[in-house]
């Protein structure tokens, strides 16, 4: 501040003198989001095994795809004890009660046999462990809001497992069922599939990997039943969800994994299934038309990010948007931008109204 004329000589003050003042005009400009076509870092991360997470920051915001997933950027953690856990956080505690309790269950006397009570004392069992184990992993609440935290997890874990809709005695039931992931650590228990194989969404470059939720699939192998558990209250159009804009991918990704991997072809029946309040189960209704709207989001994705032009789509400016601290913290730069992007997202744009 004391040298202006001397500091605007340093590459680094120069840069961020010009992307200041990009900043403040209404045109699109390389601070805004506009790179190399084809550039071999962002191609990499196109490339890269894509998971419900990644894919749906691709399809919703592109700009942040590029920083989190080319570029590697990753929004500070508050290292102070934590009053609560983040709702990401408390998603996998529940997910982590589910796997725990069907695993113990199977496969004597499998979850499709067992009784309340029997899933119950699995749930209580697999609370207890978590309650001791998660504080030496990471941080938690304080203890007693911890307990708490935990026992409410149990709660709508409780919900999920009880909620089963199987008719066949002999129906094997897994949880967090890996698909794709070809570094997977071999596990002793037994899986519907090899956890290597990569799963392509079809008429795309991109490849798929991740864990299913639960899987039922019945004795004949015949039928198969996936769910997606839904931690937070059940929208009011629930029923009308299909890939909600791209944000509710894992449905018609878990349906299309069965799809490639199961041998035989068999029925499935995609669902999500809310867990708080009133348990509520949506199935999706036709499991080939969410694959297709869902490919042909992607490729238009893709497309803008080989181009090198991509800008803050539908979730850059959300307040749950982790990625939010680097962008420009005046709401006037949306403003000025507006137009501008509204241009340059005119082919996606048109998906994030989908139902």
């Amino acid at each position: 501040m004391a040298r202006p004329q001397d500091a605007a000589q340093l590459d680094r003050v120069r840069s961020a003198d010009a992307c200041w003042r990009d900043w403040h005009l209404e045109r699109f400009t390389p601070h805004d989001g506009k790179f190399d076509a084809e550039h071999p870092v962002v191609v990499r991360s196109i490339e890269r095994v894509q998971s419900a997470t990644s894919l749906r920051r691709m399809l919703r915001d592109p700009l942040g795809f590029v920083w989190r997933y080319a570029l590697g950027w990753n929004a500070p953690r508050d290292r102070e004890q934590p009053l609560t856990i983040a709702p990401d956080e408390f998603g996998k505690l529940v997910h982590e009660l589910l796997r725990r309790a069907v695993d113990a269950l199977e496969p004597n006397p499998g979850y499709a046999r067992a009784s309340d009570a029997e899933i119950e004392t699995a749930l209580a069992d697999a609370s207890s462990v978590v309650r001791d184990a998660w504080p030496l992993l990471g941080q938690t609440p304080p203890a007693l809001l911890w307990r708490n935290t935990v026992d409410f997890a149990a709660s709508l874990a409780l919900a999920g497992l009880l909620r089963k809709e199987i008719a066949d005695a002999g129906t094997r039931s897994w949880t967090e069922v890996p698909f794709g992931q070809p570094n997977t650590v071999a596990t002793e228990r037994q899986l519907p599939w090899d956890p290597t194989i990569p799963v392509a969404i079809p008429g795309t470059t991109v490849t798929l990997g991740g864990s299913i939720d639960r899987l039922d699939l019945n004795s004949s192998g015949t039928a198969v039943r996936v769910w997606d558990y839904k931690t937070g209250e059940a929208p009011r159009n629930a029923g009308r969800i299909v890939i909600e804009g791209g944000s509710e991918l894992q449905r018609a990704l878990y349906g299309l994994a069965c799809r490639q991997l199961l041998d035989g072809e068999p029925t499935v029946v995609a669902r999500l299934l809310y867990l708080r309040g009133d348990t509520l189960a949506v199935r999706l209704s036709d499991l080939d038309a969410a694959v297709e709207q869902i490919a042909a989001f992607v490729n238009v994705a893709v497309s803008m990010m080989r181009k090198g032009v991509v800008t803050s789509g539908r979730l850059s400016f959300d307040r749950s948007n982790e990625l939010r601290l680097a962008m420009p913290a005046s709401p006037g730069y949306e403003r000025r931008k507006l137009a501008a992007s509204n241009e340059i997202n005119a082919a996606i744009s048109r998906y994030w109204s989908t139902p």
